[in-house]
């Protein structure tokens, strides 16, 4: 017979007739309270020991049984959870989020996403809850992994005809407070916004840091959901500047000298992928929270 979770029998007892020949389905701690007095504040701590007794996947045999009998009068145990089928591997917990690319038939039409998880599982409950809440159509979920490493940007502003800002901001003519008037400016003029013409472009970025004769250079991925590669080095240069203005507010709050760095951005490789649409990174925080 074939043993899978649907033939699994597990409880949790207190009856040793129960216990034989099962097995552990987790760990049997013995579990005690100690106190000290803490030499800073001299106030009493308490802290929990724990001791393993019995490890998970124990075969339950007579002299096993007589064991946790024993431990169950002499070390306040009071019952075990064990199952039929010696289960040892687990699944390792995450809580980091990380990029993964999904597909989906939705209406008999492929669409593929972006989006951030934990996980495989964790993607599929966020892919089905975004997708039951923005499409109309019945779904089946054809395809998750995980994807490159990299940052994912969107690009919340509209297209313009003319994009002679961008390029005057790639070569530093301009601020950034300088290039987003003039991008408001350009909106007011162009009440009439063009068709939607976002892609999403994979680029291996080259980052130089210069702080005085010091340079530090990487290399980094990034996904740019916007309408063309220097718009997307654009957002990518102001994404950078960003963080290091936050790492110098916080070095400030902290009390911590911070010397902030020159940022210049060169492209390695740019290459537009076949993604039609990416989930908000807030989307998938409400699933780790």
């Amino acid at each position: 017979m074939i043993e899978t979770r649907k033939t699994e029998i597990r409880y949790v007892t207190s009856d040793p007739k129960k216990m034989l020949n099962m097995y552990l389905a987790k760990r049997v701690l013995k579990t005690w309270e100690e106190s000290f007095i803490d030499e800073d504040t001299g106030e009493t701590v308490t802290i929990e020991r724990n001791e393993i007794l019995f490890d998970r996947g124990t075969l339950i045999d007579q002299d096993i049984l007589a064991k946790i009998r024993f431990s169950m009068e002499a070390d306040g145990i009071r019952e075990v959870e064990v199952s039929n089928q010696n289960r040892l591997a687990f699944e390792n917990e995450n809580n980091v989020l990380y990029p993964h690319i999904a597909q989906a038939e939705i209406g008999g039409k492929k669409s593929k996403f972006l989006l951030y998880a934990t996980g495989l599982e964790n993607a599929c409950l966020i892919l089905k809850d975004y997708i039951e809440l923005n499409y109309l159509f019945g779904f089946t979920l054809t395809m998750v992994k995980e994807f490159d490493s990299c940052v994912i940007l969107t690009d919340t502003l509209k297209e313009r005809k003319v994009d002679d800002a961008s390029i005057a901001y790639l070569k530093e003519e301009i601020t950034t407070e300088e290039y987003l008037d003039k991008m408001d400016e350009e909106n007011q003029e162009d009440e009439e916004s063009k068709p939607d013409e976002r892609k999403f472009y994979q680029i291996e970025t080259k980052i130089t840091f210069m702080n005085g004769e010091n340079e530090d250079e990487r290399v980094q991925t990034f996904v740019v959901n916007t309408f063309n590669v220097d718009r997307a080095m654009m957002l990518i240069t102001h994404y950078l500047k960003n963080k290091e203005e936050e790492c110098e507010k916080q070095a400030k709050e902290n009390g911590h000298e911070f010397r902030k760095r020159e940022i210049h951005t060169a492209i390695e490789s740019a290459k537009p992928i076949p993604v039609g649409r990416f989930i908000p990174k807030e989307f998938s925080i409400a699933y780790i929270e």
